[in-house]
Protein backbone atom coordinates (compact mmCIF):
# COMPACT_ATOMS: atom_id res chain seq x y z
CA UNK A 1 0.00 0.00 0.00
CA UNK A 2 2.99 2.12 -0.20
CA UNK A 3 3.21 2.50 3.50
CA UNK A 4 6.25 1.51 5.59
CA UNK A 5 5.45 -0.92 8.52
CA UNK A 6 7.85 -0.64 11.46
CA UNK A 7 7.44 -2.53 14.48
CA UNK A 8 5.84 -0.90 17.29
CA UNK A 9 7.12 -1.51 21.13
CA UNK A 10 5.76 -2.95 23.83
CA UNK A 11 3.62 -0.63 26.01
CA UNK A 12 3.35 -1.14 29.64
CA UNK A 13 -0.32 -0.77 30.53
CA UNK A 14 0.81 1.14 33.83
CA UNK A 15 2.55 3.74 31.28
CA UNK A 16 1.74 7.24 33.70
CA UNK A 17 -0.27 10.27 31.54
CA UNK A 18 1.97 13.12 30.88
CA UNK A 19 1.84 15.64 33.01
CA UNK A 20 -0.37 18.61 32.29
CA UNK A 21 -2.92 20.43 34.24
CA UNK A 22 -4.67 17.51 35.48
CA UNK A 23 -4.21 14.99 38.00
CA UNK A 24 -1.45 12.49 37.90
CA UNK A 25 -2.56 8.91 38.23
CA UNK A 26 -2.47 8.35 41.70
CA UNK A 27 -1.39 11.72 42.66
CA UNK A 28 -3.66 13.27 45.80
CA UNK A 29 -5.79 16.50 44.88
CA UNK A 30 -4.22 19.23 46.54
CA UNK A 31 -6.12 22.67 47.96
CA UNK A 32 -5.17 24.72 45.34
CA UNK A 33 -6.65 22.01 42.61
CA UNK A 34 -9.96 23.85 41.66
CA UNK A 35 -13.39 22.57 41.87
CA UNK A 36 -13.29 22.51 37.93
CA UNK A 37 -9.89 20.77 37.98
CA UNK A 38 -11.11 18.05 39.85
CA UNK A 39 -14.38 17.75 37.84
CA UNK A 40 -12.44 17.63 34.60
CA UNK A 41 -10.04 14.52 36.23
CA UNK A 42 -13.23 12.77 36.88
CA UNK A 43 -14.86 13.09 33.62
CA UNK A 44 -12.00 12.78 31.37
CA UNK A 45 -10.22 9.45 33.71
CA UNK A 46 -10.80 6.13 32.23
CA UNK A 47 -13.15 5.34 35.26
CA UNK A 48 -16.05 7.19 33.81
CA UNK A 49 -15.23 5.91 30.68
CA UNK A 50 -15.50 2.48 32.01
CA UNK A 51 -18.68 2.77 34.06
CA UNK A 52 -20.74 4.47 31.53
CA UNK A 53 -19.83 1.43 29.35
CA UNK A 54 -20.87 -0.98 32.05
CA UNK A 55 -24.23 0.80 33.29
CA UNK A 56 -24.62 0.78 28.86
CA UNK A 57 -23.92 -2.61 28.34
CA UNK A 58 -26.20 -4.20 31.67
CA UNK A 59 -28.78 -2.04 30.60
CA UNK A 60 -29.01 -3.43 26.70
CA UNK A 61 -28.84 -6.93 28.05
CA UNK A 62 -31.55 -6.72 30.88
CA UNK A 63 -33.73 -4.53 27.49
CA UNK A 64 -33.01 -7.17 24.99
CA UNK A 65 -31.93 -10.57 26.38
CA UNK A 66 -31.64 -13.33 25.06
CA UNK A 67 -30.81 -11.39 22.00
CA UNK A 68 -33.37 -10.15 19.03
CA UNK A 69 -33.43 -13.22 16.48
CA UNK A 70 -34.49 -12.85 12.30
CA UNK A 71 -35.64 -15.90 10.68
CA UNK A 72 -31.55 -16.49 9.72
CA UNK A 73 -31.03 -15.95 13.39
CA UNK A 74 -33.27 -19.29 13.93
CA UNK A 75 -32.55 -20.99 10.65
CA UNK A 76 -28.45 -20.81 12.08
CA UNK A 77 -29.96 -21.56 15.89
CA UNK A 78 -31.78 -24.66 14.42
CA UNK A 79 -28.73 -25.87 12.28
CA UNK A 80 -26.65 -25.50 15.69
CA UNK A 81 -28.51 -27.47 17.71
CA UNK A 82 -28.87 -30.19 15.01
CA UNK A 83 -25.25 -30.35 14.13
CA UNK A 84 -26.09 -30.45 10.59
CA UNK A 85 -24.94 -26.92 8.79
CA UNK A 86 -25.21 -25.45 5.55
CA UNK A 87 -22.77 -23.28 3.50
CA UNK A 88 -25.42 -20.59 3.06
CA UNK A 89 -24.98 -19.70 6.72
CA UNK A 90 -21.57 -19.81 8.87
CA UNK A 91 -21.44 -23.29 10.44
CA UNK A 92 -19.23 -21.80 12.88
CA UNK A 93 -21.78 -19.21 14.15
CA UNK A 94 -24.83 -21.67 13.90
CA UNK A 95 -22.24 -24.18 16.33
CA UNK A 96 -21.97 -21.20 19.25
CA UNK A 97 -25.73 -20.42 18.37
CA UNK A 98 -26.12 -24.69 18.56
CA UNK A 99 -24.18 -24.52 22.19
CA UNK A 100 -24.98 -21.71 23.82
CA UNK A 101 -29.22 -23.45 24.18
CA UNK A 102 -27.46 -26.73 24.61
CA UNK A 103 -25.81 -25.13 27.98
CA UNK A 104 -28.06 -22.90 29.37
CA UNK A 105 -31.78 -23.21 27.26
CA UNK A 106 -31.48 -19.69 25.86
CA UNK A 107 -29.40 -17.60 23.31
CA UNK A 108 -28.32 -14.97 25.88
CA UNK A 109 -24.53 -15.87 26.20
CA UNK A 110 -24.02 -14.74 22.49
CA UNK A 111 -25.84 -11.73 23.86
CA UNK A 112 -23.37 -11.08 26.37
CA UNK A 113 -20.53 -11.94 24.26
CA UNK A 114 -21.66 -9.28 21.70
CA UNK A 115 -22.37 -6.71 24.53
CA UNK A 116 -19.19 -7.22 26.48
CA UNK A 117 -17.03 -7.08 23.28
CA UNK A 118 -18.79 -3.66 22.26
CA UNK A 119 -18.74 -2.11 25.88
CA UNK A 120 -15.03 -2.94 26.64
CA UNK A 121 -13.46 -2.53 23.09
CA UNK A 122 -13.97 1.11 23.02
CA UNK A 123 -12.88 1.87 26.19
CA UNK A 124 -9.46 -0.10 26.12
CA UNK A 125 -9.01 1.33 22.96
CA UNK A 126 -8.82 5.25 24.76
CA UNK A 127 -6.74 3.32 27.35
CA UNK A 128 -5.89 6.92 29.98
CA UNK A 129 -6.20 9.37 28.08
CA UNK A 130 -7.34 11.80 30.59
CA UNK A 131 -7.51 15.75 31.05
CA UNK A 132 -9.20 17.51 27.67
CA UNK A 133 -8.71 14.46 25.87
CA UNK A 134 -10.50 12.42 27.92
CA UNK A 135 -13.31 14.71 27.82
CA UNK A 136 -13.19 14.30 24.57
CA UNK A 137 -13.04 10.38 24.96
CA UNK A 138 -16.25 10.63 27.09
CA UNK A 139 -17.81 12.44 24.22
CA UNK A 140 -17.40 9.98 21.75
CA UNK A 141 -18.30 7.25 24.09
CA UNK A 142 -21.64 9.03 24.64
CA UNK A 143 -22.53 9.16 20.59
CA UNK A 144 -21.76 5.70 20.65
CA UNK A 145 -24.08 4.94 23.44
CA UNK A 146 -26.93 7.19 22.41
CA UNK A 147 -26.74 6.29 18.36
CA UNK A 148 -29.33 3.43 17.84
CA UNK A 149 -27.00 2.67 14.32
CA UNK A 150 -24.48 0.79 17.10
CA UNK A 151 -26.73 -0.73 19.90
CA UNK A 152 -30.21 -1.36 18.14
CA UNK A 153 -28.19 -3.68 15.79
CA UNK A 154 -25.58 -4.91 18.18
CA UNK A 155 -28.12 -6.46 20.00
CA UNK A 156 -29.38 -8.99 17.66
CA UNK A 157 -27.76 -12.60 16.99
CA UNK A 158 -26.34 -11.52 13.48
CA UNK A 159 -23.06 -12.95 12.23
CA UNK A 160 -22.71 -8.98 10.96
CA UNK A 161 -22.41 -8.25 14.60
CA UNK A 162 -20.39 -11.25 16.01
CA UNK A 163 -18.01 -10.29 12.99
CA UNK A 164 -17.74 -7.29 14.06
CA UNK A 165 -16.80 -7.85 17.21
CA UNK A 166 -14.46 -9.99 16.71
CA UNK A 167 -12.66 -7.80 14.46
CA UNK A 168 -12.98 -4.53 17.15
CA UNK A 169 -10.87 -7.88 19.46
CA UNK A 170 -8.38 -7.85 16.98
CA UNK A 171 -8.02 -4.04 16.61
CA UNK A 172 -7.58 -4.61 20.80
CA UNK A 173 -5.61 -6.98 20.91
CA UNK A 174 -2.93 -5.19 18.19
CA UNK A 175 -2.87 -2.47 20.54
CA UNK A 176 -1.61 -4.25 23.56
CA UNK A 177 0.68 -5.92 21.58
CA UNK A 178 -0.79 -9.68 21.44
CA UNK A 179 -0.57 -9.98 17.48
CA UNK A 180 -0.95 -13.38 17.85
CA UNK A 181 -4.48 -13.17 19.70
CA UNK A 182 -5.19 -10.38 17.17
CA UNK A 183 -5.03 -13.24 14.07
CA UNK A 184 -6.96 -15.67 16.36
CA UNK A 185 -9.66 -13.14 16.16
CA UNK A 186 -9.14 -12.61 12.63
CA UNK A 187 -9.93 -16.11 11.42
CA UNK A 188 -12.55 -16.30 13.65
CA UNK A 189 -14.07 -12.75 11.76
CA UNK A 190 -13.48 -14.64 8.60
CA UNK A 191 -15.41 -17.62 9.81
CA UNK A 192 -18.30 -15.91 11.08
CA UNK A 193 -18.30 -13.84 7.57
CA UNK A 194 -16.99 -15.06 4.59
CA UNK A 195 -16.55 -11.72 3.11
CA UNK A 196 -14.75 -10.16 6.41
CA UNK A 197 -11.70 -10.94 5.36
CA UNK A 198 -12.15 -8.06 3.31
CA UNK A 199 -11.79 -6.28 6.32
CA UNK A 200 -9.18 -8.71 7.76
CA UNK A 201 -6.39 -8.14 4.75
CA UNK A 202 -6.11 -4.30 6.16
CA UNK A 203 -5.38 -5.68 9.62
CA UNK A 204 -2.83 -8.46 8.58
CA UNK A 205 -0.08 -5.69 8.35
CA UNK A 206 -0.52 -4.89 11.83
CA UNK A 207 -0.23 -8.11 12.91
CA UNK A 208 2.88 -9.21 11.09
CA UNK A 209 4.43 -5.63 12.09
CA UNK A 210 3.85 -6.39 15.93
CA UNK A 211 6.25 -9.87 15.87
CA UNK A 212 9.63 -8.38 15.86
CA UNK A 213 10.84 -11.36 14.57
CA UNK A 214 9.35 -10.81 11.17
CA UNK A 215 10.50 -7.28 10.71
CA UNK A 216 14.56 -8.12 10.35
CA UNK A 217 14.64 -8.73 6.46
CA UNK A 218 12.51 -7.64 3.81
CA UNK A 219 10.91 -10.75 2.79
CA UNK A 220 10.07 -11.87 6.16
CA UNK A 221 6.93 -9.51 6.30
CA UNK A 222 5.97 -10.44 2.72
CA UNK A 223 6.29 -14.46 3.12
CA UNK A 224 4.49 -14.11 6.64
CA UNK A 225 1.39 -12.41 5.25
CA UNK A 226 1.26 -14.13 2.33
CA UNK A 227 0.86 -16.93 4.77
CA UNK A 228 -1.39 -15.36 7.17
CA UNK A 229 -3.92 -14.23 4.06
CA UNK A 230 -3.78 -17.82 2.88
CA UNK A 231 -5.05 -19.63 5.96
CA UNK A 232 -7.66 -17.02 6.22
CA UNK A 233 -8.60 -17.86 2.80
CA UNK A 234 -8.90 -21.31 3.49
CA UNK A 235 -10.13 -22.09 6.75
CA UNK A 236 -13.90 -21.15 6.48
CA UNK A 237 -13.95 -23.65 3.17
CA UNK A 238 -11.85 -26.18 5.67
CA UNK A 239 -14.39 -25.72 8.45
CA UNK A 240 -17.18 -26.56 6.31
CA UNK A 241 -15.27 -30.04 5.24
CA UNK A 242 -14.94 -30.94 8.54
CA UNK A 243 -18.85 -30.12 9.66
CA UNK A 244 -19.64 -32.09 6.61
CA UNK A 245 -22.08 -28.94 5.70
CA UNK A 246 -24.21 -29.00 2.90
CA UNK A 247 -23.84 -27.19 -0.50
CA UNK A 248 -26.36 -24.48 -1.12
CA UNK A 249 -23.95 -22.53 -3.00
CA UNK A 250 -24.74 -18.92 -2.17
CA UNK A 251 -22.72 -17.47 -4.37
CA UNK A 252 -25.82 -18.66 -7.32
CA UNK A 253 -27.74 -15.99 -5.79
CA UNK A 254 -25.22 -13.11 -6.88
CA UNK A 255 -25.29 -14.64 -10.51
CA UNK A 256 -29.44 -15.12 -10.41
CA UNK A 257 -29.58 -11.33 -9.59
CA UNK A 258 -27.05 -10.32 -12.08
CA UNK A 259 -28.74 -12.39 -14.75
CA UNK A 260 -32.11 -11.09 -14.35
CA UNK A 261 -30.95 -7.76 -13.80
CA UNK A 262 -29.12 -7.42 -17.10
CA UNK A 263 -32.11 -9.17 -18.76
CA UNK A 264 -34.50 -6.35 -17.97
CA UNK A 265 -31.81 -4.14 -19.24
CA UNK A 266 -30.84 -5.49 -22.10
CA UNK A 267 -34.39 -8.38 -22.83
CA UNK A 268 -32.36 -8.93 -25.86
CA UNK A 269 -30.59 -11.00 -23.81
CA UNK A 270 -32.84 -13.39 -23.49
CA UNK A 271 -32.94 -15.22 -27.00
CA UNK A 272 -31.87 -18.43 -26.93
CA UNK A 273 -31.15 -18.40 -23.11
CA UNK A 274 -31.15 -21.65 -21.20
CA UNK A 275 -32.31 -20.41 -18.22
CA UNK A 276 -35.15 -18.90 -19.53
CA UNK A 277 -35.90 -22.40 -21.70
CA UNK A 278 -34.83 -24.10 -17.82
CA UNK A 279 -37.30 -22.07 -15.90
CA UNK A 280 -39.97 -20.78 -18.55
CA UNK A 281 -39.37 -17.09 -17.48
CA UNK A 282 -41.03 -14.45 -19.67
CA UNK A 283 -40.08 -10.56 -20.56
CA UNK A 284 -42.98 -9.73 -18.13
CA UNK A 285 -42.34 -12.18 -15.07
CA UNK A 286 -38.56 -11.15 -15.42
CA UNK A 287 -39.48 -7.46 -14.99
CA UNK A 288 -41.74 -8.55 -11.89
CA UNK A 289 -38.85 -10.51 -10.38
CA UNK A 290 -36.23 -7.81 -10.74
CA UNK A 291 -35.97 -5.00 -7.66
CA UNK A 292 -32.34 -3.79 -7.39
CA UNK A 293 -32.92 -3.71 -3.41
CA UNK A 294 -32.98 -7.56 -2.72
CA UNK A 295 -32.77 -10.91 -4.97
CA UNK A 296 -35.61 -11.95 -2.62
CA UNK A 297 -38.53 -11.74 -5.27
CA UNK A 298 -36.25 -14.06 -7.17
CA UNK A 299 -35.50 -17.17 -4.62
CA UNK A 300 -38.26 -16.35 -2.39
CA UNK A 301 -41.40 -14.86 -4.03
CA UNK A 302 -44.48 -16.76 -5.49
CA UNK A 303 -43.49 -19.79 -8.05
CA UNK A 304 -46.31 -18.51 -10.54
CA UNK A 305 -45.13 -15.20 -10.93
CA UNK A 306 -41.54 -17.38 -11.84
CA UNK A 307 -40.19 -17.22 -8.75
CA UNK A 308 -37.51 -19.87 -8.14
CA UNK A 309 -35.77 -21.88 -4.88
CA UNK A 310 -31.78 -22.12 -4.23
CA UNK A 311 -32.38 -25.90 -4.87
CA UNK A 312 -33.39 -25.09 -8.58
CA UNK A 313 -30.12 -22.63 -8.74
CA UNK A 314 -27.58 -25.08 -6.98
CA UNK A 315 -28.75 -27.89 -9.53
CA UNK A 316 -28.44 -25.19 -12.61
CA UNK A 317 -25.04 -24.11 -10.99
CA UNK A 318 -23.02 -25.21 -14.09
CA UNK A 319 -25.95 -23.50 -17.01
CA UNK A 320 -26.01 -20.74 -14.71
CA UNK A 321 -22.48 -19.76 -14.59
CA UNK A 322 -22.52 -19.95 -18.31
CA UNK A 323 -25.09 -17.68 -18.71
CA UNK A 324 -23.42 -14.97 -16.28
CA UNK A 325 -20.30 -15.28 -18.14
CA UNK A 326 -21.99 -14.60 -21.71
CA UNK A 327 -24.49 -12.16 -20.41
CA UNK A 328 -22.14 -10.44 -18.70
CA UNK A 329 -19.37 -10.09 -21.76
CA UNK A 330 -22.14 -9.34 -24.37
CA UNK A 331 -23.74 -6.83 -22.28
CA UNK A 332 -21.22 -5.26 -19.82
CA UNK A 333 -22.78 -2.05 -19.44
CA UNK A 334 -26.06 -3.23 -18.60
CA UNK A 335 -23.99 -5.30 -16.13
CA UNK A 336 -22.41 -2.15 -14.34
CA UNK A 337 -25.88 -0.40 -14.36
CA UNK A 338 -27.55 -3.71 -12.22
CA UNK A 339 -24.53 -3.59 -10.23
CA UNK A 340 -24.44 0.58 -9.49
CA UNK A 341 -28.29 0.30 -8.96
CA UNK A 342 -27.99 -2.73 -6.10
CA UNK A 343 -24.83 -0.75 -4.29
CA UNK A 344 -26.89 2.61 -3.91
CA UNK A 345 -29.95 0.68 -2.53
CA UNK A 346 -27.36 -1.20 -0.35
CA UNK A 347 -25.74 2.24 0.83
CA UNK A 348 -29.67 3.10 1.43
CA UNK A 349 -29.48 5.70 -0.93
CA UNK A 350 -32.19 5.01 -2.94
CA UNK A 351 -35.56 6.01 -2.18
CA UNK A 352 -37.37 3.83 -0.63
CA UNK A 353 -40.70 4.04 1.15
CA UNK A 354 -39.00 2.55 4.01
CA UNK A 355 -35.41 2.96 4.94
CA UNK A 356 -34.04 -0.54 3.88
CA UNK A 357 -35.75 -3.82 2.89
CA UNK A 358 -39.38 -3.79 2.74
CA UNK A 359 -40.82 -3.40 5.49
CA UNK A 360 -38.83 -4.41 8.07
CA UNK A 361 -37.01 -0.50 8.64
CA UNK A 362 -33.28 -0.01 9.41
CA UNK A 363 -33.22 -2.45 12.40
CA UNK A 364 -34.53 -5.98 13.42
CA UNK A 365 -36.95 -5.41 16.52
CA UNK A 366 -38.51 -8.50 17.61
CA UNK A 367 -37.64 -12.58 17.94
CA UNK A 368 -39.18 -14.03 15.19
CA UNK A 369 -41.67 -16.77 16.28
CA UNK A 370 -40.30 -19.75 17.12
CA UNK A 371 -40.95 -23.30 19.35
CA UNK A 372 -38.20 -22.83 21.58
CA UNK A 373 -40.04 -20.72 24.17
CA UNK A 374 -37.12 -17.92 23.32
CA UNK A 375 -39.64 -14.30 23.93
CA UNK A 376 -38.35 -10.34 24.46
CA UNK A 377 -40.11 -8.96 27.48
CA UNK A 378 -41.20 -5.44 25.79
CA UNK A 379 -43.51 -4.44 29.06
CA UNK A 380 -40.33 -3.60 31.11
CA UNK A 381 -39.63 0.41 31.31
CA UNK A 382 -36.08 0.32 30.39
CA UNK A 383 -37.12 -1.91 26.79
CA UNK A 384 -39.90 0.46 26.54
CA UNK A 385 -37.23 2.99 26.74
CA UNK A 386 -34.75 1.78 24.67
CA UNK A 387 -37.50 1.16 21.65
CA UNK A 388 -38.59 5.09 21.70
CA UNK A 389 -34.92 6.06 21.46
CA UNK A 390 -34.54 3.64 18.99
CA UNK A 391 -37.75 4.68 16.68
CA UNK A 392 -36.40 8.71 16.97
CA UNK A 393 -32.88 7.94 16.22
CA UNK A 394 -31.52 9.99 13.14
CA UNK A 395 -32.23 8.70 9.76
CA UNK A 396 -28.80 9.11 8.29
CA UNK A 397 -26.79 7.01 10.92
CA UNK A 398 -28.54 3.92 9.51
CA UNK A 399 -27.48 4.01 5.72
CA UNK A 400 -24.24 2.49 4.93
CA UNK A 401 -22.96 5.29 2.93
CA UNK A 402 -22.71 7.59 5.61
CA UNK A 403 -20.47 5.19 7.65
CA UNK A 404 -18.19 5.03 4.17
CA UNK A 405 -17.54 8.38 3.95
CA UNK A 406 -16.58 8.80 7.56
CA UNK A 407 -14.71 5.67 7.15
CA UNK A 408 -12.72 7.07 4.22
CA UNK A 409 -11.90 10.25 5.57
CA UNK A 410 -10.66 8.90 8.73
CA UNK A 411 -8.24 6.76 6.82
CA UNK A 412 -7.07 9.77 4.77
CA UNK A 413 -6.62 11.56 8.47
CA UNK A 414 -4.85 8.05 9.60
CA UNK A 415 -2.67 7.78 6.89
CA UNK A 416 -1.73 11.68 7.35
CA UNK A 417 -0.68 10.50 11.41
CA UNK A 418 0.92 7.11 10.40
CA UNK A 419 4.56 8.07 11.59
CA UNK A 420 2.60 8.35 14.82
CA UNK A 421 0.96 5.29 15.07
CA UNK A 422 2.48 2.82 12.85
CA UNK A 423 -0.73 3.41 10.67
CA UNK A 424 -2.65 1.69 13.03
CA UNK A 425 -5.46 4.41 12.55
CA UNK A 426 -5.29 4.00 9.28
CA UNK A 427 -5.58 0.61 9.24
CA UNK A 428 -8.43 0.59 11.18
CA UNK A 429 -10.55 2.93 9.23
CA UNK A 430 -9.68 1.46 5.72
CA UNK A 431 -10.53 -2.05 6.90
CA UNK A 432 -14.28 -0.51 7.76
CA UNK A 433 -14.43 1.56 4.45
CA UNK A 434 -13.08 -1.39 1.81
CA UNK A 435 -15.28 -4.03 3.81
CA UNK A 436 -18.19 -1.43 2.56
CA UNK A 437 -16.53 -1.34 -0.83
CA UNK A 438 -16.26 -5.04 -1.53
CA UNK A 439 -20.19 -5.08 -1.73
CA UNK A 440 -20.54 -3.05 -4.98
CA UNK A 441 -20.26 -6.50 -6.76
CA UNK A 442 -21.47 -8.82 -4.17
CA UNK A 443 -24.62 -7.19 -2.85
CA UNK A 444 -28.08 -8.61 -3.18
CA UNK A 445 -29.88 -6.92 -0.54
CA UNK A 446 -30.31 -3.70 1.16
CA UNK A 447 -30.07 -3.78 5.01
CA UNK A 448 -28.12 -1.37 7.47
CA UNK A 449 -26.58 -4.53 9.41
CA UNK A 450 -23.92 -4.91 6.08
CA UNK A 451 -22.26 -1.94 7.17
CA UNK A 452 -22.22 -2.90 10.94
CA UNK A 453 -18.27 -3.18 11.22
CA UNK A 454 -17.73 -0.01 8.45
CA UNK A 455 -19.95 1.66 11.43
CA UNK A 456 -17.78 -0.11 14.52
CA UNK A 457 -14.83 0.49 12.96
CA UNK A 458 -15.26 4.80 12.13
CA UNK A 459 -15.01 4.39 16.25
CA UNK A 460 -12.40 2.47 16.73
CA UNK A 461 -10.61 4.91 14.38
CA UNK A 462 -11.80 7.95 16.11
CA UNK A 463 -10.57 6.34 19.26
CA UNK A 464 -6.66 5.41 18.57
CA UNK A 465 -7.05 9.51 16.99
CA UNK A 466 -7.91 10.82 20.45
CA UNK A 467 -5.28 7.97 22.56
CA UNK A 468 -2.52 9.74 21.78
CA UNK A 469 0.42 6.27 21.85
CA UNK A 470 2.13 6.19 25.28
CA UNK A 471 5.57 5.73 23.51
CA UNK A 472 5.34 8.97 21.44
CA UNK A 473 5.54 10.66 25.03
CA UNK A 474 8.68 9.09 25.49
CA UNK A 475 11.24 9.52 22.27
CA UNK A 476 9.94 6.47 20.63
CA UNK A 477 8.74 7.59 17.45
CA UNK A 478 11.06 5.88 14.78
Amino acid sequence: MGMEVRPLPEVEPSTPAPKGSTLEVGQAPSASVSAGDRLLTVLGGWRARLALMSVWGVLLFVAFQPGLLSSDSLDMLAQGRAGRYSDWHSPFFSFLLGKSFALTGSTWPVLAIQLLGLALGPVLLLGRVAGRRGLGALALLVVYCVLPSTWAVGVTLWKDVFNAVTLLGAVVLLTRGRPGWAFVCLVAATLTRHNAIVASVLLLPMVVARVPALMKERLRPVIASGILLGILALAPGFVERVVGAQKAWVGGAVLVFDVVGIYVREPSAMEGSPLVARWHWTPEQVRQLYQPRSVSPILWGDPAGGAISTAEVLAAKDVLTREWLRVVRAHPSAYLRHRWASYVANLGLARFTDNYLNDTGSYHRDIDPNDLGLKLRKHTAVHRSLAAMREAGPDVFVRGASWLALTLALAVVGWRRRALDGGLMFCVAASGACYALAYLPVSVSAEYRFYYWTAISAFAASALWLSRPPWAAHGHLR
